[in-house]
Order: C-alpha cells, then sequence, then structure tokens
C-alpha cells in the first residue's frame, strides 16, 4: 500500500509539472503575442516562467528516477562484466541516496530558516521565498525514497544497453 501511495504521488508531482510546462509556455506566447500586436502584457509572467523553471525539475525528478529516464552516461557500464557493473551500479545507487539525503537536509534547513526570518522574494510581485524552497526537500526526500525502492527491488538504476548502438565496423 506504501508503494501505491508513493507511486500517486510521484505520479501527481510529474502531473502537475507538466501543467506547469505546459502554463508556461502559454504564458510566454502570450507575451510575445501581446509586444507584437502592441498590447499590454503582465509583468508577471516574466516572474512566473523563472519560478516554474525552479520547480518544473523539482516535481519531475523523482518521476524520472522511478522510470529510470534520467540521463545516463553508459560508456563505462556497457563494458564492464555483468557481475562488476551490477557492484557499481549498487554504489551509484547509494551515492545517490546518500547525495539526495544531503540535499534534502539542507533544503528544510534553508525553507525553515527563510519561514522564520520572513525573507521575501521579491519580484514584480512579492513571494514568501520558503514557499519556493520548499520543493526542494520535497523532490530529493521523495528522489531518496525512489531510490531506495530501486535498491530494494534489486533494479539498476540506470536502463544499460536499452539502445542499440550499430556496430561501426564493416
Amino acid at each position: 500500500m506504501l508503494s501505491r501511495v508513493l507511486d500517486r504521488a510521484v505520479d501527481l508531482m510529474a502531473f502537475v509539472a507538466g501543467l506547469l510546462l505546459l502554463a508556461m509556455m502559454a504564458m510566454i506566447i502570450l507575451d510575445i503575442f501581446a509586444r507584437q500586436v502592441g498590447l499590454p502584457f503582465s509583468a508577471h509572467f516574466f516572474a512566473l516562467t523563472e519560478y516554474t523553471l525552479l520547480i518544473i525539475p523539482l516535481l519531475g525528478g523523482p518521476w524520472l528516477v522511478r522510470e529510470r529516464a534520467h540521463v545516463t552516461v553508459e560508456v563505462l557500464l556497457v563494458t564492464l562484466p555483468e557481475r562488476l557493473r551490477q557492484k557499481l551500479l549498487t554504489a551509484l545507487c547509494w551515492l545517490c541516496i546518500v547525495t539526495c539525503l544531503i540535499l534534502a537536509y539542507f533544503g528544510v534547513r534553508v525553507t525553515l530558516d527563510t519561514y522564520s526570518a520572513g525573507d521575501m522574494d521579491m519580484r514584480s510581485f512579492d513571494m514568501p521565498r520558503w514557499m519556493l524552497l520548499a520543493f526542494m526537500p520535497l523532490s530529493f526526500g521523495m528522489m531518496v525514497l525512489e531510490f531506495f525502492r530501486l535498491w530494494l527491488r534489486g533494479e539498476p538504476i540506470a536502463k544499460v544497453g536499452a539502445v542499440d548502438i550499430p556496430n561501426q565496423e564493416k
């Protein structure tokens, strides 16, 4: 049941990231159209686009980990013997878990510090900075859970050899 809850949370985060991407695209199109035809445009579009550029990868990150769709460089992995490859992938999984734990921890600290200090992000409109920073511990915490789940299942963190590279020798 916990696995299903995690799946639904990750799916929701990815869905919201997709909606934000569409909204950002629409804002950019509206902004360009308004400028071209001489209509007034909202100064908030630029700030909202910047916010979405931060939030989209944070919300989509856990989904990428779960689907093992993140960028990987397979040059070394495909040349290793299977047993050594599995050990390296397990070590990389734990490196990812530790790294995400550290980032989540500092994300919580910075978010709480900015909340208690009452810091504001002042652009075309004012916004409490903690509201932006709260996506960091959420995202990295969810990535910890996803990497840990991959490790528990014994699945590699990367899809090694998923794309066939044609032999150049002929």
